[in-house]
């Protein structure tokens, strides 16, 4: 005589296709999230505080009011960058739609003069231009008088942003240099990749240098609008 089965009850079923339709659904938003062009995994680096230093030489961060240029989007920006400017130029085109962005693998402070001198000759320049320089990174070339030449063709109604560099201790006579500009010229806001980039250096190739995720790409063009709202114009 054959057992007769045990009835399988109701709430035993809801509660099993539940877990199912849930587990379906996770992994569907899994899947999503990982294709995503964008996603760089669950690591640090999403919501950084990006340092800026303004006329006043106090610092400020992505989102608070301060020093702001409120125009600032409607002037002209013109970014002469390295490598890292180069690496990032989509997420900056995305942040500034108003710039003009020359970067080039291994440029120093000295081929940044050479550049300005060219834009101010040819009259590429405009008279309300922000200016970007982010030539910090590569030590070699990179001299204080070199960073001072460019604060001294900053023509009124300009204004100038100075960025860091990060990654090498023969940075910091540069990076030092950069950081006093703010107090001596309200003209000069400084973008503090040094500082923003520390608090995440996991964004960051094995040399300590180079930008290895997009999540990195994403703070540096966010460093640069930081520094854009806090500029103000040569009198």
């Amino acid at each position: 005589m054959s057992k007769s089965k045990k009835p399988v009850k109701t709430g035993t079923i809801i509660a099993l296709v539940a877990v199912i339709f849930v587990g379906a659904l996770a992994a569907s938003i899994g899947i999503q999230l990982f294709t995503s062009p964008d996603f760089e995994g669950f690591g640090k680096g999403a919501s950084q505080e990006t340092a800026v230093t303004n006329q006043s030489g106090d610092g400020v961060t992505e989102g608070e009011d301060g020093t702001v240029s409120a125009n600032w989007a409607s002037n002209h920006i013109f970014i002469i960058g390295d490598s890292l400017t180069q690496g990032a130029q989509k997420e900056i085109d995305i942040a500034v739609n108003n710039a003009t962005i020359d970067g080039k693998v291994g440029r120093n402070m000295a081929t940044g003069v050479q550049i300005l001198k060219g834009w101010k000759e040819s009259g590429v320049l405009t008279e309300d231009a922000i200016i970007v320089i982010c030539l910090a990174n590569n030590i070699t070339g990179t001299t204080i008088e070199d960073a001072q030449t460019i604060v001294d063709m900053i023509e009124p109604g300009q204004s100038l942003i100075m960025m860091t560099g990060h990654g090498l201790d023969g940075m910091a006579p540069a990076n030092e240099f950069i950081r006093t500009l703010p107090n001596k010229y309200p003209f000069v806001t400084v973008a503090d990749w040094d500082m923003t980039i520390v608090q995440s250096p996991d964004l960051l190739a094995d040399d300590g240098i180079h930008i290895a995720k997009n999540q990195g790409n994403v703070l540096y063009a966010n460093l640069i609008v930081s520094a854009l709202k806090a500029t103000q114009p040569k009198p």
